[in-house]
């Protein structure tokens, strides 16, 4: 895995992991005397709108998804739909694919609800599913889908993207720990590459709101 979007404090919860006795302190010194500090975006002053959070209370309450791009020398571009629960922000399905349409999200979210539930769709119902407002999550097929697992649609409002947050800061994490690292020369390159990062994703990455764990360990 790439740390070098890591702050002091993952890198501190790091090392204490690795059975190093260390101050957070110290490290923040060490990296800011190396130059390996990581510069903080500049907060702009535009008002927010006041918005729901994505955060859940419970496992399996409220799920998240999304839709973004990568490119491949030899195809063009391609696109990631994630599934994520957002209790624990554990990517719970997903799909890579050459093509743009509602069977990717469609295959994403059944992926998720058979990784869960398996075949039992009454363990679904009343799972909330929270979208933009895209063509792909609003079409007549995916909301078939939605409805067949008896799942309630939340659309965030419209030039919002914060109340979809939790999902809106895993597109950039893995865009700055995986997909920007490389320039993918197929697509064959990029589906096992992303795969993997989502593993570790889940199983390793920490997170500082999960008390430095990652999503399966919390």
């Amino acid at each position: 895995p790439n740390y070098a979007s890591y702050g002091y404090r993952r890198i501190t919860a790091l090392l204490k992991q690795a059975g190093q006795t260390v101050n957070k302190k110290k490290v923040q010194r060490i990296m800011h005397i190396n130059g390996w500090g990581v510069a903080r975006k500049a907060k702009g002053f535009r008002p927010r709108v006041a918005a729901s959070s994505s955060k859940s209370a419970r496992a399996n309450q409220r799920w998240a998804t999304d839709m973004t791009h990568f490119f491949c020398q030899d195809v063009g571009w391609c696109h990631l739909v994630p599934v994520m629960d957002c209790w624990n922000r554990e990517i719970v399905g997903y799909r890579i694919s050459r093509r743009q349409n509602t069977a990717v999200a469609e295959g994403a979210l059944e992926d998720a609800l058979l990784n869960r539930y398996g075949r039992n769709k009454a363990q679904s119902r009343g799972l909330i599913l929270r979208s933009d407002n895209g063509l792909i999550f609003s079409s007549k097929a995916f909301l078939r889908l939605v409805n067949k697992y008896g799942l309630t649609p939340e659309y965030i409002t419209p030039y919002t993207p914060e109340q979809n947050g939790m999902m809106e800061r895993f597109m950039r994490t893995i865009k700055t720990e995986c997909i920007w690292l490389h320039s993918f020369s197929s697509f064959a390159q990029a589906q096992k590459l992303i795969a993997a990062w989502i593993d570790f994703y889940n199983n390793e990455r920490q997170h500082s709101a999960l008390g430095y764990l990652a999503p399966v360990q919390f």
